[in-house]
């Protein structure tokens, strides 16, 4: 098996003693570019440093299935921690020589698993007001339910997001605080911020405290990716107003536009929709059309021509029961009806569950039973 180790430091011997281990070596610039091509592995030289190289994040997004390894002259504590937060394998300490860099590297590749990364889907509205965070609620609740899967909701609205209150719940932590902390990012600390719901999903939701500026992008996709690797589903509701949140989409397929029969909205859901799938392509992107009224001027077929993609899911209106849904503090996705009905298709649509008939002879007659596709 070929070998190929990219390397950032400043030590030229070190590409000299992989080659004499038979492994391909890479040098990597200053910003953690520079390799061609996969890698096995990632040497990172941290020998007469206190901290691990900024360098170290872009390199783990750069070349996510490689393996990092550390090269250090002693294992300082904190060095040691902080190469644990950020997924560092392994730690060769000095004296050096081509046989123990090689062994470490052989070790640890050979040994190398992928990490699973669960699917992530992000709702964003045309416009305010739209049903986003109704949406995003109930595709979770009824992911949770039918998948029987880890399901984690994200509320992306700093200061006026509105997803607790639909799930019944008052965090004690929110969203900034794992942003702020995301250096700390690990199993332990995760499980401490997230909110555990009555409906069964895990809640990082909005917080009451407004931040100045928009969020770090690079800290919302570490976020991200690492409630990925936990949860088997993550849902983001996902403000429009903040750009900024718009461009660290990459990890999610589909991006959900959520637009309703209004003109306003109609007109903002095919800019944004445009946008997204110049950016992300046109098969990551997906058009949902909330209180649908068969009614209304505005035809389903009006709505896919200004949009510019078919929409595939409508979700009914029903001011009543999504009314009642707020008020108790539990989604409408869990009760029956043709609003419950358009949440469980649009969550099994979006998870890869299919539907099922139960018997007739079934007390549940006319329900529907989901199993993985």
């Amino acid at each position: 098996m070929v070998i190929h180790v990219a390397v950032l430091s400043s030590d030229s011997r070190l590409d000299e003693m992989l080659r004499a281990a038979g492994i391909t070596a890479t040098r990597l610039g200053r910003e953690g570019r520079g390799a061609q091509g996969p890698l096995s592995a990632i040497l990172v030289d941290v020998r007469g440093q206190s901290q691990l190289p900024p360098a170290l994040l872009t390199i783990r997004k750069e070349y996510p299935a490689a393996s990092v390894i550390l090269v250090a002259s002693t294992l300082d504590p904190r060095v040691m921690l902080e190469a644990m937060r950020a997924g560092v394998s392994e730690c060769v300490q000095e004296p050096l020589t081509p046989e123990t860099l090689g062994q470490a590297i052989r070790r640890v590749v050979s040994g190398a698993q992928p990490v699973h990364a669960g699917q992530v889907f992000a709702f964003i509205g045309a416009k305010g007001g739209v049903g986003t965070t109704t949406l995003s609620v109930n595709t979770a609740a009824m992911l949770a339910r039918a998948a029987k899967s880890d399901v984690l909701l994200i509320d992306l609205h700093v200061g006026l997001g509105d997803a607790a209150l639909l799930l019944g719940v008052e965090p004690r932590f929110s969203v900034i605080d794992a942003l702020e902390n995301v250096h700390r990012v690990d199993e332990s600390f995760f499980s401490s911020v997230v909110e555990k719901t009555k409906v069964g999903i895990d809640l990082l939701g909005s917080s009451d405290r407004m931040i100045a500026g928009s969020i770090d992008p690079q800290r919302l996709r570490t976020l991200i990716e690492f409630a990925a690797t936990r949860y088997r589903y993550t849902v983001l509701d996902v403000p429009r107003s903040d750009m900024t949140m718009l461009d660290t989409l990459e990890v999610a397929s589909p991006v959900v536009v959520v637009t309703t029969q209004e003109l306003p909205s109609l007109r903002s859901a095919g800019r944004l929709a445009q946008m997204l799938r110049t950016r992300y392509g046109a098969a990551r992107v997906m058009a949902v059309m909330n209180r649908f009224d068969k009614r209304s001027e505005i035809a389903h077929a009006d709505v896919e021509r200004v949009i510019g993609d078919s929409v595939k899911h409508v979700i009914p209106s029903d001011y009543r029961m999504a009314l009642q849904a707020v008020n108790v503090g539990r989604p409408v996705a869990l009760e029956t009806g043709a609003l419950a009905d358009s949440f469980r298709s649009l969550a099994g649509d979006l998870g890869g569950i299919v539907k099922q008939q139960r018997p007739s002879s079934s007390s549940v007659f006319g329900r529907l039973a989901f199993r993985r596709a």
